[in-house]
């Protein structure tokens, strides 16, 4: 008999979104829960309109008190956590219902699925992460932290990858902005008020970087990293977050001495070799910056942490292109604009890298 599977969310003033989602989860939803906390517009009646079972939770600055709630009033054997603003296409609901017929059983604890959270203007993604997204319901785990939560399963677990369902989460503009000004106010204030939790300190680095607070996201990423003593992959992002803020500050120097320490802490991926490369690069070191470029190539994409696409893709071979025009290898840099072509977003640069390289050869 192929297992149960309940919809949880939790929602606030989610109208101009809710409907979207709602609709496409009736395809494999054998339970939709809804948890208001506290909405103002017609999120409420909209939820209702769908079959939902609504329920009302005081809002307390705490996404996982809410998220707990929300499982707790689930029923089926299979619990999916959805936001307002994902979206499931047709091709992953039929995902989603084989994987519910064909999958789930009581041996494992928890499904990966690939989670895009944000695209070019072509619609394609340009950074994902792996998320806990289907939970067995009795497996007796939580969410925990009260912001940037996450589902903790109790030891021993068992999960499995499925990153060919693929949940997309596109947030409209204004609610962006709603949405990371609450998150660093959530963060200042736990931060002020002593909290030393690796996690908090690596999303307030997050959230300043993203207002533009360069200094004081260096700093924070350094207290992540002073406090993490086991969570590698936050680590390493934590020392990419720095890299990228001193880039833009031009402190080329520092931006390096993070880079490396980035790869003592995991050499396997290719994003601090990548803004190795460019450290270099922007100095004028061509020499240098070259096999930071072909180093990242070799890197696969991880199927952890935070994903950039374009670090696995087309960034490393465009720059490539261009150090070798710099060392006046314009043969080399053809090839390598070729291998940027097919994934870089704006192909007309590489057209006109391409024709300039083209003239300057012998």
């Amino acid at each position: 008999m192929p297992a149960t599977l309940s919809v949880a969310m939790i929602v606030k003033n989610e109208d101009q979104v809710l409907g979207r989602i709602l609709g496409q989860v009736q395809s494999f939803c054998d339970e939709l829960i809804i948890v208001d906390t506290g909405s103002t517009d017609n999120t409420v009646e909209l939820a209702k309109s769908f079959g939902a079972k609504l329920y009302h939770f005081e809002w307390i600055d705490d996404f996982s008190a809410a998220r707990n709630y929300a499982f707790a009033q689930c029923t089926s054997d299979w619990i999916m956590w959805l936001d307002a603003d994902d979206i499931i296409t047709e091709t992953q609901q039929q995902n989603i219902l084989t994987l519910k017929a064909e999958t789930l059983n009581d041996t494992l604890d928890a499904i990966i699925c690939s989670y895009q959270i944000a695209f070019d203007g072509n619609g394609e993604c340009l950074i994902s992460m792996p998320r806990e997204r289907l939970i067995r319901r009795d497996c007796g785990g939580s969410w925990q932290f009260p912001i940037h939560e996450a589902y903790v399963l109790n030891e021993p677990y068992t999960m499995l990858e499925r990153l060919d369902i693929i949940i997309k989460h596109d947030k409209p503009s204004v609610y962006v902005e709603r949405s990371v000004d609450r998150n660093l106010i959530m963060l200042t204030r736990l931060v002020e008020q002593g909290n030393e939790s690796p996690r908090i300190w690596y999303y307030y680095a997050k959230e300043l970087h993203h207002h533009g607070r360069l200094e004081e996201a260096v700093s924070a990423a350094a207290r992540h990293v002073a406090l993490n003593h086991n969570d590698t992959f936050s680590k390493y992002q934590a020392m990419h977050m720095a890299m990228d803020c001193l880039l833009q500050l031009e402190r080329y120097d520092e931006t390096i001495e993070w880079g490396l320490r980035a790869l003592r802490a995991d050499g396997s991926r290719a994003e601090a070799l990548v803004d190795l490369g460019v450290a270099y690069f922007r100095q004028g070191q061509y020499t240098q910056a070259i096999p930071m470029f072909r180093g990242a190539t070799y890197c696969f994409k991880p199927n952890c942490g935070t994903i950039l696409e374009e670090y696995y893709s087309w960034k490393p071979y465009h720059y490539l292109s261009l150090c070798y025009e710099g060392v006046g290898d314009f043969s080399t840099a053809i090839e390598m604009g070729l291998k940027a072509y097919s994934t870089i977003p704006d192909k007309q640069v590489i057209r006109n890298n391409i024709q300039c390289f083209t003239q300057k050869l012998p």
